[in-house]
């Protein structure tokens, strides 16, 4: 496991960063036992996964709370980032939802507390102002975005340091590619979110897939029918470097945007120890000039022929 400092800020954080949205029902309507939750958070510290991404919109502040009891013992140990719900954009509210999250997460203070996504102008100069002010206070230490454009990041540098711009990233959807090189021109860090295409690229599903009542996968935009086939050929090559070096699909996915610039960390998800283990190692071997070229030239033609929607759960 790699470590890199996060954009202007003095934290270090992992190549491979925890995403914590599964610790809630709010995906896939099942919910894991509190041992079991703890166990996934606690073996990916021991896997060398010391940034965890969490956020109040996450099962109602449920994964905050699994959050802070996994942290009982190991607060010094993890870099916890967390977020301002989408609407909260007021200082009494962000103030509010920071001091709300502190408690869920039984701490007293937060690594990097990100904007989820982005109001307009004059809202986020003030949920970005009041993160600054929390700063000064001590209960942060490091100010973030999340889906921020360019113009939003430019925006918000001139507030405080940004650290971080979180955003999808996959070799199913690229689109950001261009923000990526403001941000590396700024030092912002970009924490890289689901790399995976909410599945599609671990080779598990077909055309014949479906999903139950409730699962968030039935609004990703991957498994419709004019998107899925296209996607599928992308999956294809995938699996084919991952038969190639005796790892899977979903490790090679991973792999790809880990390696891609200006990516600082990567962000998965994990709903097993298993799962956790094969997402560390995701890092743990490198593609030849073969590997990438073939990965490319498939993500080149499905970006060519694919319709293009505004976000990965579009509707």
């Amino acid at each position: 496991m790699r470590y890199n400092t996060l954009g202007s800020s003095s934290l270090v954080v992992s190549e491979i960063a925890l995403g914590c949205a599964q610790f809630s029902d709010q995906f896939t309507k099942t919910r894991k036992t509190e041992a079991d939750m703890i166990a996934i958070m606690h073996h990916a510290l021991a896997c060398g996964i010391t940034l965890w991404d969490t956020a109040p919109s996450y099962g109602d502040g449920y994964s905050e709370t699994m959050v802070g009891r996994a942290l009982k013992g190991r607060r010094e140990r993890v870099v916890l980032a967390t977020k301002i719900t989408y609407g909260h954009t007021s200082p009494e509210m962000v103030r509010r939802s920071c001091e709300e999250s502190l408690r869920r997460l039984d701490t007293d203070y937060i690594d990097l507390l990100q904007v989820h996504w982005p109001s307009d102008k004059e809202e986020n100069y003030m949920t970005v102002a009041t993160i600054a002010m929390l700063i000064k206070e001590g209960k942060v230490r490091a100010a973030g975005v999340s889906n921020f454009n360019i113009a939003q990041t430019e925006e918000a540098l001139c507030v405080c340091p940004i650290a971080s711009n979180q955003l999808p990233y996959a070799l199913v959807w690229r689109y950001d590619e261009p923000l990526f090189e403001f941000c590396g021109r700024n030092n912002v860090s970009v924490l890289a979110y689901s790399p995976l295409g909410e599945g599609i690229l671990t080779g598990r599903y077909d055309e014949t897939t479906t999903f139950p009542p409730g699962d968030v996968r039935n609004h990703c935009v991957f498994f419709r029918p004019q998107v899925m086939p296209r996607a599928l050929k992308v999956t294809a090559a995938v699996r084919q470097v991952a038969e190639k070096h005796g790892v899977t699909p979903a490790q090679v996915a991973i792999n790809w945007v880990a390696r891609q610039p200006h990516i600082t960390s990567t962000i998965v998800g994990s709903s097993s120890l298993e799962q956790v283990t094969q997402n560390a190692a995701a890092v743990a071997w490198e593609m030849d000039d073969e590997d990438r070229a073939l990965l490319r030239a498939a993500s080149d033609d499905y970006h060519a022929t694919a319709p293009r929607f505004a976000h990965m759960w579009d509707e």
